[in-house]
Order: structure tokens, then sequence, then C-alpha cells
């Protein structure tokens, strides 16, 4: 049962920490120094319920690798004995999914380890806030299932960014509500909404992916309604589960209308008429295109954008990630493990030297890009190290270094490589792609020829130095600082 609710705040509060490493502890005491008169420590689980059974404390900081266990089972359990004490849920080397799980279980953040005195410090004043309005707690609670796993994740990084989206995830799955996932083609969207799906209520039931551009509108339409008397549609077949709108910015307006109709009235009739059909799925809708700015250009419903975007999931692109890179080299390697058994290597890895050249690489495919280069690396070298003279193909190098000697040499593309790599992929996104390649090289053989200079370069280019600048922030260009 839950154990009696804290007295209200009119004291300095009380943390418990509840983690087997010591430094942590020292770190979390110092970072706290006046914002609690008491800091207690536990180095399991066991001995950490103990204390929150006899004297609840006002805030829990709880690690997930303990002794006799992990945290994310004792979250569920401090939940049901104190539901109205915040817990900060720290980590050295989660998954996405533990992360996911920490806050469906109502953890009040996430931090990774090293833990950031001044982060911690900042969300322990910000949850002890918070804390102060809370009275008293439910009566009682619901207990989460006994023992609770963290499946591995199709979702990885430790980069802020993608905390941010461990947490949203984590936030939104058990909530019944329409979710928006923005992104870059080929940064990870799908795997969002898979994350949507798998930690909701509705994982038992199907997962089903709705493509919203390449078809006329009639058949358009048959596709997600159904037809009277014909094959029942998208909306049918994920009965219980989960829809995926991919790339739902690619709907007509006639169509946008129609969904807009389904999801406000959680009923729709099927295409061509016929008695109405009950909306029986949640809906993710995913995009890579700015459907704000189409909205104010006509070419999207605005109420349909507020709508769907009443929760919005933004996944970074990989330029944004530098720091997450050899995490998602080896969740690559590791995914990519049945091709490299195949020529007998059973621990596939980078050398030194390719991991340099995936570091200098932009990455306009994101993901999926690194996917391909990765998978292709072990399909030609067929051995335990990739080296990275053959990453790219020939010629390509890091774009935002310069040849010892001055030639262009490493701002050449293999585009026949280049070309390759993402029809094997099936990216449907080759042409902006390779616009984008081109202008990335040029941008950076230019700067490199002016010597980081952004006014000659946007001369020579022929463009505005605004246009240039924002091309830069886009490729994640460097340009070397110098004299104006």
């Amino acid at each position: 049962m839950p154990v009696a609710a804290a007295e209200p705040l009119e004291r300095p509060p009380s943390v418990l920490v509840i983690d087997d490493d010591p430094l942590a502890c020292v770190v979390v005491r110092r970072a706290l120094q006046g914002l609690a008169h008491e800091f207690r420590t536990a180095g399991d689980i066991r001995s950490g319920v103990e204390q929150l059974e006899a004297r609840p404390p006002d805030l829990v900081v709880l690690d997930n690798v303990l002794p006799d266990g992990l945290g994310i089972e004792a979250l569920a359990r401090i939940h049901v004995l104190a539901p109205t004490v915040p817990v900060l849920f720290v980590t050295a080397r989660g998954s996405g999914s533990t992360a996911i799980e920490a806050m469906k279980l109502c953890a009040f953040d996430y931090l990774p380890k090293p833990l950031d005195p001044t982060r911690l410090r900042a969300q322990v004043d910000r949850a002890l806030s918070l804390r102060r309005l809370v009275q008293t707690g439910p009566a009682g609670a619901t207990a989460p299932s006994d023992r609770l796993r963290a499946p591995s994740s199709v979702l990885v990084g430790e980069c802020p960014a993608m905390q941010n989206v461990f947490k949203a995830i984590g936030k939104v799955a058990m909530q019944d509500v329409t979710v928006l996932v923005r992104g870059e083609h080929g940064a990870g969207k799908e795997s969002v909404a898979r994350e949507v799906h798998r930690h909701s209520s509705r994982s038992s039931g199907p997962l089903v992916k709705a493509p919203c551009r390449g078809l006329e509108d009639a058949r358009q339409e048959e596709d997600l309604f159904g037809a009277d008397g014909g094959a029942a549609g998208r909306f049918a077949t994920a009965s219980g589960g989960t829809l995926v709108l991919q790339e739902v910015g690619g709907l007509s307006l006639p169509l946008q209308s129609r969904l807009l109709s389904a999801l406000r009235e959680g009923c729709y009739e099927p295409a061509g008429g016929g008695a109405e059909r009950p909306v029986e799925c949640r809906v993710v809708a995913i995009t890579s295109e700015d459907l704000e700015s189409k909205a104010r250009a006509g070419l999207f419903r605005s109420d349909l954008y507020y709508y769907l975007s009443s929760f919005i999931v933004a996944l970074p692109p990989l330029r944004q990630r530098p720091g997450d890179l050899p995490l998602l080299v080896q969740h690559t390697l590791d995914k990519l493990l049945p091709i490299a058994r195949a020529f007998g290597v059973e621990s596939p890895r980078v050398s030194e030297e390719a991991m340099r050249a995936l570091a200098g690489h932009v990455w306009p495919g994101n993901i999926d890009e690194l996917e391909s280069v990765l998978k292709r690396a072990l399909v030609e070298q067929k051995g335990n190290l990739l080296l990275g003279a053959e990453l790219f193909g020939v010629a390509q190098g890091p774009v935002n270094a310069t040849p010892a000697d001055g030639s262009s040499a490493r701002f050449t593309t293999d585009w026949s490589a280049f070309a390759e790599l993402r029809i094997q992929s099936g990216a449907d996104t080759l042409h902006a792609d390779a616009i984008a390649e081109m202008e990335k090289k040029l941008f950076t053989r230019v700067l490199a020829h002016t010597g980081g200079n952004q006014a000659q370069a946007a001369r020579l280019l022929g463009i505005t130095r605004a246009s240039l600048r924002k091309k830069l922030r886009q490729y994640g260009v460097l340009a070397r600082p110098a004299a104006e």
C-alpha cells in the first residue's frame, strides 16, 4: 500500500539517492548544496525502498543498474508506494527504451551519466517547486506490471536532442492521442512511430503503414478508407493498433479534408459511400516537410495541421548528433550482422581512419545513408575491420577538410556510387540528395578558396551572404574564420 505522503515543504527538503556508485552520490550531494537539509543514500533497491517506506523523502534520485536489480523496476514500485514523490532517473548508458519506460512510469525526468551538476540542480529545483504544490496524492494507484522489461530499442542516442525524443515518446505513448513526428528523410521517423506503438496500450494490435503520396486521389482514398463492398482500407486494417501516415503532407487538399473529418468525428465513410465505420486505431503522422509553411501557403489545411500537431516529436538529423556517431555505427553494424556472417565475420568494426571519414561526412541521407555506407563496406571489404578508403567510393573524403596540396580531389564525389547507395536503400529523395551533395561540396570548395571569407564566397557564388549562411547551417559545413 502507498506510504504516507510527505509533509508539505515548509522546511528544506530531503533527498534520497539510490546509487551504488559513491562518486555519483558525492556529485549529487555537492550539486544540491543549499537545496536539501537532509541527504540520504542507499546502495541497492532493497535498502532504498526500506528507507522510502520508513520515511518518505521529498525527492528520489534513482540509478538504473543496481546490485539487486534494475532501477526501472524500482521506479514502478516507488511510484506505487509514494506517488507524489518526484523521481529523477539516471543511468550511465541506457537505451532509448529505458528512457521511454522511465517517462511512462512517471519519472520526473531522465538524466544521463555523467551527471551535469548544473542541469541536475536545475531539475531538482524544478521538481521540488512542483512538489510544493502537491498537498496529497491519490488514495491509491494502479500498480504497473510486477516486472517491466526494456527490450532493445530501434532508436539509440545519448545526445540531449535524442534524450528529449525518448522523453517525448515516454510521455505520449500511453496517451491515446494523435502524434506528429517531424524530421528529415532517413532520420528515423518510422522508428519513432514504431516506439510510440510498442510502448502504448495498443502494442498488441497491428502497426500499419499508409503511404500518403504517389497514388492518385481515388486510389489513395480507397487505400485509406476502403470501398463499400470492397477491400478494407488501412484505417480498418489498423483497428486496435496504430496507423502510421507516411509523409502526410503528400495528401491532396480533398483527402486532407476527409482525414480531418475522420479524426475529428471518430468515424468515416468508405470511398464511394456506404455505412459509416468507426476509427478504432491511433494515428501517428510523419513528415519531412515544413507543414506549417505549407499551411501558410495554402497547400496544407491549417486546421488539419493544428489537429496533428497537438503533440510533436522532432527528430534531429544525423549531422546535429556528432557525439552519437560511434554509438550509431556500432548499432548499425549489430543490425547488419547477418550480412557480415555470410562472409565469416562475427564482430565487424570500423578503423580509426574510417571513423574519421564518417565523422567528416555531412550525411544528407541521415541514418539510412549511414546504414547503406556500412552495408556496402561489409559487402566489399569482407573483413572484421572496415577501412576508410572504400567507405564512400573513389576519391570521396571528409567534406570539411582541405587537401594539403590545395587540389580539389577531396571535394569530388563518385556520383555513380552516390546514386547506387541510395537506389539500393530504396530512397525516394535521390534528386534532392544529389543537389544537397553538390551544393555542400561547392560551398566547401569555394570557402576553401576564400580562406573562410563568407562575403567573398557569396560574391563568387552569386548569392547573398544570408543565403550562404543558411546553406552552411543546413549542411553543417564549417567555414574557417577569416578577417572580412
